[in-house]
């Protein structure tokens, strides 16, 4: 059986993939659904959509923040529950780790979400605690050091492998394989069949049910 890498990008299942508490997982997505998929811009006062890709990158950014939060001894139940200590503990391990992390494209993720939970107090941290970080690096000595490209975190990507597995797992049905997945249908038969019928990709004796 021929396999793929043609892939699906869905930030419910980067959401489902995390390894954070399912209720906290379920508050999540019930925070970013609506809002993950558009971007405002100030200057126009306008929103436009967002690419599934970025979405995705936005979603793993912040799950990997809250993964850290737990690793570091912090709990907060709800992403509503995100507190200045949290914030401030998440500064100290990019200082420490990400050198330059004041012009990392994390930044843009987490100013986002400051926005959706309407902390302007915590964005008003991040921002001073940036620039603050970027001053201090120009007015310092130069050193030679080579620094990593920033990759940011891994996005789970929903891929033909881990659809056909679901779907012959689930006996061919779509609704209980996207359930397992945490997506949607309609995303697992598009990581699934890539334009191919769908009927000679699962073992024999198994159809797709919808």
């Amino acid at each position: 059986m021929k396999t793929n890498m043609h892939v699906v990008y869905d930030y419910r299942y980067v959401i489902a993939c995390s390894s954070l508490p399912g209720e906290f997982k379920r508050e999540f997505r019930k925070l970013v659904r609506g809002k993950v998929n558009w971007k405002y811009d100030r200057r126009t006062g306008t929103s436009y959509p967002v690419s599934p890709e970025t979405q995705c990158r936005r979603v793993a950014e912040l799950l990997d923040g809250f993964e850290a939060l737990r690793a570091g001894g912090f709990a907060p139940q709800t992403p509503w529950h995100f507190q200045g200590k949290h914030l401030s503990y998440l500064i100290a391990q990019w200082s420490a780790q990400e050198p330059g992390w004041y012009d990392l494209a994390k930044l843009v993720h987490w100013r986002q979400f400051l926005l959706w939970i309407k902390k302007r107090t915590l964005l008003a941290l991040l921002n001073s605690t940036a620039r603050a970080d970027a001053s201090c690096d120009r007015n310092a000595p130069r050193k030679v050091a080579v620094v990593q490209a920033w990759r940011g975190a891994a996005i789970p990507v929903l891929t033909y492998d881990k659809a056909l597995s679901a779907l012959t797992e689930h006996r061919g049905n779509l609704r209980k394989a996207a359930r397992v997945l945490g997506t949607t249908p309609r995303a697992v038969a598009q990581a699934f069949t890539e334009d191919r019928p769908s009927e000679k990709q699962l073992p024999a004796g198994i159809r797709i049910l919808k």
